[in-house]
């Protein structure tokens, strides 16, 4: 039995998006990729749930300490001198499910340069003590997979996705397929014409329960558009008739002017010529009203 949740175990299971992985140099001509902090936080919190999961230092060590003389950059100026720190960070990640928990541990190493000055040294051991605990808490992470950046240490990985293609390849909801099902009474369709609509676009199941969320995109498209005039026709009638109501009894200005608005709007875009010479009568005869209630 596995510690987490299905939903839980999807969301590990999805790929680390392109999006999501930075680039900086490395020795050399070196390009190293890598995960924010910021995001790997993220991800644990959207995943594992905010309070789900911690953290406890086992240890933080200074493991070198150099001091050097870096020559000037121009003629003139003179040598600095600067120091250099390195601190390694043991660290235990802690997720929680329910009563149960299950614990990782790794080291992380993080090192700081900066002129040695007082405010100098204060800087780099701030920066290298702060990068340890960081790489030491991604380094846990990546045992929950390469949503956390695992995938990065395989050199010869190329799973990685786009944030549209990642979105694409996971399952409809129950959640989205009550909204496309919402659609059908009114165009008089089931899931057995979605599926013959579907299939032939090539769709490869024949349940909609399964399908990808990029063929449940097309499956919402094709039947909200099925017979959409005719509903949008069967519907216009009732929606200007309540939106002239509402200007007849307009209360100013602003609420006749807005109400107008809306009512001209749908009547041209039925190019329904007789309810656009209607409204502007109306239009004006309620201004008259509500200008002679002003005078008076």
């Amino acid at each position: 039995m596995s510690f987490f949740e299905d939903k839980t175990i999807q969301l590990l299971k999805e790929p680390l998006a392109v999006e999501d992985v930075k680039h900086r140099k490395g020795t050399g001509n070196q390009q190293l990729s890598y995960v924010a902090s910021y995001h790997v936080i993220n991800e644990a919190n959207r995943i594992f749930g905010f309070g789900m999961w911690s953290t406890e230092i086992q240890y933080l060590h200074q493991v070198d300490k150099t001091i050097y003389v870096k020559p000037p950059y121009k003629a003139g100026e003179d040598p600095k001198e600067m120091i250099s720190m390195s601190y390694l960070c043991q660290l235990k990640l802690t997720v929680a499910n329910g009563e149960k928990t299950v614990s990782h541990e790794d080291t992380g190493f993080g090192n700081g340069v900066a002129g040695n000055t007082a405010h100098g040294i204060g800087s780099v051991i701030e920066l290298a003590s702060k990068e340890a605990v960081t790489d030491a808490l991604k380094r846990c992470l990546r045992y929950y997979g390469s949503k956390f950046g695992l995938s990065l240490y395989d050199k010869d990985d190329d799973t990685m996705l786009s944030n549209d293609e990642i979105e694409n390849q996971k399952l409809v909801t129950p959640e989205q397929l009550s909204k496309l099902r919402e659609l059908y009474e009114a165009r008089g369709v089931d899931d057995e014409w979605v599926l013959t609509a579907l299939k032939a676009e090539h769709y490869p199941l024949d349940s909609l329960e399964l399908m990808r969320f990029d063929w449940y995109q097309l499956a919402l498209n094709i039947t909200h558009k099925y017979k959409l005039k005719e509903i949008e026709a069967a519907s216009y009638q009732d929606d200007i008739k309540r939106v002239i109501d509402l200007m007849k009894k307009s209360g100013n200005f602003n609420m006749l002017k807005a109400l107008y608005i809306e009512a001209h709007g749908k009547a041209k875009e039925h190019n329904d010529k007789k309810t656009l010479l209607e409204i502007v009568k109306i239009k004006d005869e309620i201004k008259a009203q509500l200008e002679a209630k002003e005078a008076a």
